[in-house]
């Protein structure tokens, strides 16, 4: 009781800690305004055709933060906006509870995405729980400019209990309310509070995140917006005519994973035939508790059933067709680049970067002089080396050309391993046991590390964070773009 008592009227050392600063990421921090609304433009945007907006809609005491990382993931090949609704996150805290019905914050969402675009620009929009609800209503007054829809957790309709909540909201004082809050967090990172958005599963990490989540709602918008809160309808569903995307998480106690199925029932054919996606081992706070395996299955839906254009193998090969391609050949990052990295852990491989005939340092005679155990290399690059593999006197050489910047399909890998262990077999019919093969790309971090972790993960028995560390481990920093962890995640993990 003691303990209740002292939470009404002051915060714990936790919670008084995770309050002292917002969460934001820091490419939130630099694109977010002061009210919260985060509009991230691509960098190559002016170059390639008119694209898809992509815009992020968070859900009931959420904020846009929530979205980090899938933030990360469109911002090396899409425009993204987004915002913290009234009442949430950073934005004013407004006390008309009319500013909070369901149908006046689906307008701040249109009068924000007209103000920062154009407005016959088509848009593909992304919601969390409660902002579901809030992303198909705009769907439905976008019309043919929403082209695509994909629903995280959706809120599809309420209980009996949650009507009777909702009914109940109205009229309960917020000291009620914020007396019900600090019981529901009494236990910090294990209170009701954290526990009911996480799996049981969650680090505390994540935990902290979600507490400061928490501790940010404010207790009048929340019941303002449970008591205003309008469901979308199947009626409504069906007029949503652009594909829509359904994923949920396994062990979901705010919206479980079975409403995925009741909204699927509810969809025109066009729809009807994506199935819907279940994410295991996580619950409500699948952006932050599954980033990379979400980022994969919502890019996989959009380059699949929205446009193609939104992928960054399209925006490149584009653009070399321009003869714009960005640079891999950069002489002085290369450079700078480690050599050759030693032996991966639990594995006989080693990675490096391509390397150049007349350098002085990393060139084939080199290599051959200062790593005696190479005997194979495996060039993984598209374009012919910059070295001439015929040099070599010990050192065989095999060429499996790849395209830069995208994740290796399942087939390249399987016949990447395939010729590993061709390589592997032969020398060990030479009587050789303890022979290492290096592997490159240019610099050889991602085409290089996603090849190598596919190997560690299928023939060594390591988990995708297990490959992923290893590799870091060995040729620092590790695997550079989120999508082809993101990839692994889903390749892996999901099967």
């Amino acid at each position: 009781m003691m303990e209740f008592l002292k939470h009404m009227y002051s915060y714990s050392e936790l919670e008084s800690e995770l309050l002292k600063v917002t969460g934001d990421s820091p490419l939130i921090r630099k694109h977010a305004t002061i009210k919260e609304t985060l509009s991230l433009k691509h960098y190559k945007g002016h170059k390639l055709p008119s694209l898809p907006l992509i815009m992020l809609v968070h859900g009931l005491g959420g904020q846009l933060n929530q979205f980090e990382h899938l933030i990360e993931f469109f911002s090396h090949f899409a425009e993204v906006l987004s915002l913290d609704l009234p009442g949430h996150g950073q934005s004013d805290h407004g006390r008309d509870w009319k500013s909070y019905t369901t149908d006046r914050l689906v307008d701040t969402l249109e009068t924000v995405l007209n103000a920062n675009t154009e407005e016959s620009r088509e848009v593909v929009l992304i919601g969390h729980s409660y902002g579901t609800v809030l992303a198909a209503k705009l769907a439905i007054r976008l019309g043919i400019r929403c082209v695509g829809l994909i629903t995280i957790s959706p809120l599809v309709e309420l209980s009996e209990k949650a009507r009777k909540s909702q009914a109940m909201a109205g009229y309960t004082p917020t000291i009620v309310f914020d007396a019900f809050r600090v019981l529901d967090r009494l236990g910090g990172l294990n209170s009701h509070s954290v526990s009911r958005q996480v799996d049981s599963s969650a680090s505390d990490k994540i935990r902290r995140r979600q507490l400061r989540w928490n501790l940010q709602a404010n207790t009048l918008t929340v019941l303002n917006c449970i008591y205003s809160l309008t469901p979308v309808n199947e009626q409504e569903w069906k007029k949503i005519e652009c594909p829509v995307f359904i994923i949920v998480a396994e062990n979901d106690s705010v919206i479980p994973a079975k409403y995925g199925q009741i909204l699927h029932s509810w969809l025109r054919p066009r729809s009807s035939d994506i199935k819907p996606a279940t994410i295991r081992h996580c619950g409500h706070a699948v952006m932050i508790e599954r980033p990379e395996i979400l980022c994969g299955l919502i890019g996989d839906f959009i380059t699949k059933q929205v446009d193609i254009k939104l992928s960054l193998g399209w925006q490149l090969a584009y653009l070399a067709a321009r003869d714009d391609k960005w640079s891999l050949k950069n002489e002085g990052k290369w450079r700078a680049i480690q050599n050759v990295s030693p032996i991966i852990k639990g594995t006989r491989f080693r990675a490096m970067k391509t390397l150049r005939q007349d350098d002085e340092i990393h060139n084939p005679i080199k290599l051959e002089q200062e790593y005696p155990d190479i005997l194979d290399i495996i060039d993984i690059s598209r374009e012919r080396p910059p070295y001439d593999p015929s040099t070599f006197t010990r050192v065989k050489y095999h060429k499996f050309p790849t395209v830069s910047k995208l994740p290796p399909t399942v087939e390249e890998v399987d016949e990447f391993i395939k010729l590993t262990e061709e390589i592997s077999a032969r020398r060990s019919s030479e009587g050789i046991e303890d022979s290492i093969i290096v592997v490159h790309c240019h610099y050889g971090f991602n085409r290089t590390g996603f090849f190598l972790c596919c190997n560690m993960i299928e023939k060594f028995g390591f988990s995708v964070k297990e490959a992923v560390a290893n590799f870091k481990e060995a040729r620092d920093p590790g695997i550079k773009h989120v999508h082809f962890i993101d990839e692994l995640y889903v390749r892996y993990e999901l099967k």
